[in-house]
């Protein structure tokens, strides 16, 4: 999986640089996250301006993860439209806000 992660204050950005999010990259992703969850600040912010496409393992990995993260908050940034209307028909977009900019989501917590 190809990432980058960008503390900013309170807030632990996980740029997913790739276009697909699927069974083939989720163990990945999940993995990285469970390494990672010390050093996550108290919102998490997933960029998926570069994903193109989803399926159920990528939205499985998600929803790990955010059980992982125990009270910390959890959102996504740029959903591309087949990503943002996945979540919103897995009602995910009622537990993970989604925003236009990362400007909006770090805004959220502070």
């Amino acid at each position: 999986m190809q990432y980058e992660i960008i503390n900013q204050g309170q807030c632990t950005i996980l740029q997913i640089n790739e276009e697909r999010f699927d069974a083939k990259m989720a163990p990945s992703f999940r993995r990285e996250v469970e390494n990672l969850v010390g050093n996550i600040g108290e919102h998490m912010i997933l960029d998926l301006t570069h994903v193109r496409f989803m399926d159920s393992s990528g939205l499985g990995a998600i929803m790990a993860v955010y059980k992982i993260l125990k009270g910390k908050k959890i959102s996504v940034v740029n959903p591309q439209r087949p990503v943002q209307e996945l979540l919103k028909l897995t009602r995910m977009d009622k537990l993970i806000t989604s925003y236009d900019s990362i400007e909006d989501a770090v805004a959220t917590a502070v």
